[in-house]
Parts: structure tokens; C-alpha cells; sequence
């Protein structure tokens, strides 16, 4: 992990607690500080209230899902800036992903080292 890294708070928003769990362990691991949400609208408030340096968002949410989620933040001045990386099981939505303003992709099943590796990916780099 690098300077642009340590320490970079990540807010998870995954409604399946085992996954929740091993993401938080393996990122906590690497050394950045993790924050979780089991829904979209619990999500959408953390992230408005602690502002993290990434986002990593399940597309299936109850409530509202993924798609509603990105949307409401990228609307929002107080979170448009914050880098979502997408997770799901859905193969083939890379380019909505983008189009939604997602600056990551990834499909599940996830190994830990490429949710390092996205993590790390849409970190601004430090002047």
C-alpha cells in the first residue's frame, strides 16, 4: 500500500453481512479505515456525513438499489466528487457502470486483491 493509500477511509455498502465482513477484515488488514452500510439509504448518509475517499457499492440493495444510490450521490455537492466502485453478480453492465458516473467495476465473485487493486485504482493521488 502506498502513501496515496494508508489510512483512506472506504465506506462499504453491501446488504450480504458475510461479504460485508470479509471485505471490511481484508481492507482493515491493508491498513485503510472501513465504514459500512447495509442499505443504499443507510449508505447515502454515511457518505454524506463522513465524506470517505471511496465507495464501494453492491448494485442489489433493498430499498434503493445501487443504480438509485450512484445516482443520488453523483446529484449531491457534497458527495459527486467521491469515487463509487460498482460490485455485483451481474456480468455486462461495465459501460452502464460508467455511463451512471461509477469509476469502478467489479463482478462477483470478488477476490481481495482486486478490490485492493480498485480501491487503490480511483484514489486521487496526494500533491
Amino acid at each position: 500500500m502506498g502513501v496515496a493509500t494508508a489510512g483512506a477511509k472506504v465506506l462499504i455498502v453491501e446488504d450480504d453481512e458475510d461479504t460485508c465482513v470479509v471485505f471490511s477484515a481484508g481492507l482493515g488488514h491493508a491498513g485503510y479505515r472501513v465504514l459500512t452500510a447495509m442499505t443504499g439509504i443507510d449508505g447515502l448518509r454515511i457518505a454524506r456525513d463522513e465524506h470517505p475517499d471511496v465507495i464501494l457499492l453492491d448494485l442489489s440493495l433493498a430499498g434503493a438499489d445501487g443504480w438509485e444510490v450512484v445516482r443520488c450521490l453523483k446529484a449531491s455537492k457534497s458527495t459527486g466528487d467521491i469515487p463509487v466502485v460498482l460490485l455485483t453478480g451481474y456480468p455486462n453492465l461495465e459501460r452502464r457502470a460508467r455511463d451512471e458516473g461509477c469509476a469502478g467495476y467489479l463482478t462477483k465473485p470478488i477476490r481481495l486483491g482486486a478490490l485492493r487493486e480498485a480501491v487503490e485504482s480511483v484514489l486521487p493521488v496526494p500533491m
